[in-house]
């Protein structure tokens, strides 16, 4: 977790800025919002605020996981492509309704350095640098996993 000031916005929409989502610790907001221009708090929740985003992408959250666990059978910590027109695709680093779920956006990733044993530095593309309390190990699965969900959507006629 960042200890840098945050703006509050609770009209937050997810865009092809956003780089990570996790549970908000200050008191009376659900989420912390890390985007390019800048960080954010929210009282929606990070599920939530994919949820929408999804909705405004034309389709439901629920829609895009049973999609995943009917082709690839990810059932747990389900990567989600929110919206395939701005390729934005994001995977929990916990079960979504974990304290300490991240919501991270794939397409920002640069790489992942192992601080102890369970926590991980994210390096984000632009040099954005965010802890979050995962493995490395698991962070890099779910990587890959978003990865290949990533692939096969954007390769099976279907969907284009």
């Amino acid at each position: 977790m960042v200890n840098i000031e945050a703006e509050i916005m609770n009209d937050y929409e997810i865009s092809k800025s956003t780089r990570a989502i996790e549970v908000a610790k200050e008191v009376g907001y659900s989420s912390r919002i890390y985007d390019r221009s800048g960080i954010y708090l929210s009282e929606t929740t990070p599920v939530d605020l994919i949820r929408q985003a999804c909705l405004e992408a034309g389709v439901t959250y629920e829609g895009r996981r049973k999609a995943v666990i009917y082709h690839l059978k990810y059932e747990q910590q389900t990567p989600i492509i929110v919206s395939n027109w701005n390729a934005i695709s994001a995977f929990p680093t916990e079960s979504p309704e974990s304290i300490d779920c991240c919501w991270v956006f794939y397409q920002h990733v640069r790489d992942t350095y192992a601080i102890t044993k369970n926590t991980t530095k994210i390096l984000f593309q632009d040099g954005f640098e965010l802890v979050v309390p995962v493995s490395k190990g698991r962070l890099q699965k779910q990587m890959e996993r978003t990865g290949r969900w990533v692939s096969h959507y954007s390769n099976n006629p279907v969907y284009c």
